[in-house]
Formats: structure tokens, C-alpha cells, sequence
């Protein structure tokens, strides 16, 4: 496996979760609809908390133009969040969304979340085009475990970078998974990490990388591909008269 692989591999495994999820929440089961919805809310909060305290700083950091790509991913899923939000006060029965209608929120959300996967795998390839291959390996163990410790709910709200966001983002987790336990959500555990390990002792020898492992093969056949396309009340009112626009 190259440098790189196991993140890449990682993130398009927690997409196909999170689109799974999602459509899961659009058809949800009348006995408990309540569950789904809450599973795709509860991943998906957590893996953009993941994202912004892993893979933002580190593209800003390495990418000759990281301070633009992480700018635009930010505003994705910053309006992303805001989407969520609604979900969460519709499906709780909160008096500014109940007027919203499923259908108009769930074809946004859908819509939002592919921009926003579109956007993260560039900074996958950024990170993999820039930076250093030993901390490339690391990356995905890295996102996990900040997905196991991120908040379970969308917070838009909240500073989204810097040392403030750790501390606002930490501080929110704790209070999310009380209320979690309160209510009863259903919070699925995170896509686990592909994990890391050398090409066969032919392909190390080849790309210049020969750490000649004992247990690695003589030839390894590998089938997948590179990443896709890549080598407070008021604001929350003017949300949803975006979602009353009958063009939506």
C-alpha cells in the first residue's frame, strides 16, 4: 500500500457510510423514526468535528494553496452543519422547523453532503500530493480517534478552527453525549481506520521503498482506484426562509 492509501481509502469508506446512512434516515422505520435520522446526524457531526481538527490544519499548513481549499471547505460544511441542525429541531419537533417539510430538507442535506465529500477528497489529495509519507500513514488513525471524541449533534455556531474550536468542540462533546443518553439516540461508532502496511517486497523495491518487511508478499494485486476526481434563534429563522423558497 502506498503512502496515502489508508487515508484515502478511509475517508471514501466513511462517505459511502454516511450516504448509506442518510438514505437509511429517508426511510425511516415508523416504530422508531427517531433512529436513523439520529445515526446520520450523529456521524456526520462527528465526522465534520474530525475533519476540522485533523485534516484543515494540515492542509493549511503543507498545501502551496491549503489556505484557499480549507476556506472552501469550511463554508461547505459550515452550511452543511446549519442543514443538519434543521434536521435535528424538525425531527425533535422544534417550533422554527415544524413548517419545514422533510422532502425540501433531506433532497438539501443530499445535495450538501455530496459537495461536502467532493470538497474533502481534494484536501485528501492535497495532503497526499504535500505532505511529509511518514505522516501521511498516521492520518486516518488520527481522524477516528478524534471522530470518537468529536460532538454527536451539528454545532455551526461554534469556531471552527484554531485552539478556541478544540476547546468549544471538547466542551460540546461532553454535553452531547449526556443529552445523548437522556434521549436515547442511537450513535453508531465510527468507520474504523483501513490500516497501513507496505506494498510486496517487488513493489517496495520498485517505488524505492524497500523496508523488506518478513511478512510482506513477494507480489501483491490491488484492485481500487485513487480518490474520485483527483490524481442562537434569529440566524437560525433566516435558515430556514432559505428552505421556504418554493425554488428549492
Amino acid at each position: 500500500m502506498a503512502h496515502g492509501d489508508s487515508l484515502a481509502m478511509t475517508v471514501e469508506a466513511t462517505h459511502r457510510s454516511l450516504e448509506a446512512r442518510v438514505a437509511a434516515a429517508r426511510a425511516p422505520n415508523p416504530d422508531r423514526p427517531r433512529d436513523t435520522p439520529d445515526a446520520f446526524l450523529a456521524a456526520t457531526s462527528r465526522h465534520l468535528a474530525a475533519v476540522e481538527a485533523v485534516l484543515v490544519p494540515r492542509v493549511r499548513k503543507r498545501a502551496p494553496d491549503g489556505d484557499a481549499l480549507s476556506v472552501e471547505y469550511l463554508a461547505v460544511a459550515r452550511s452543511l452543519e446549519q442543514t443538519l441542525t434543521l434536521v435535528k429541531a424538525r425531527l425533535y419537533g422544534e417550533f422554527h422547523a415544524v413548517r419545514l417539510s422533510w422532502p425540501q430538507l433531506w433532497r438539501a442535506v443530499q445535495t450538501q453532503l455530496s459537495e461536502h465529500n467532493r470538497i474533502e477528497l481534494r484536501l485528501v489529495d492535497a495532503l497526499i500530493r504535500y505532505d511529509e509519507p511518514d505522516s501521511l500513514d498516521g492520518l486516518a488513525q488520527r481522524v477516528f480517534d478524534a471522530e470518537t471524541r468529536a460532538p454527536t449533534r451539528p454545532h455551526p455556531h461554534l469556531p471552527h478552527t484554531g485552539k478556541a474550536s478544540l476547546v468549544a468542540r471538547s466542551l460540546w462533546a461532553v454535553a452531547d453525549r449526556f443529552w445523548d443518553r437522556a434521549e436515547g439516540r442511537v450513535i453508531p461508532a465510527p468507520v474504523h481506520p483501513v490500516p497501513h502496511h507496505h506494498d510486496s517486497l517487488l513493489g517496495q523495491y520498485l517505488v524505492g521503498d524497500p523496508h523488506f518487511e518478513a511478512d510482506a508478499p513477494f507480489l501483491t494485486h490491488r484492485h481500487h482506484g485513487r480518490l474520485n476526481g483527483g490524481s442562537s434563534t434569529s440566524q437560525e429563522n433566516r435558515v430556514v426562509e432559505k428552505f421556504e423558497d418554493p425554488n428549492l
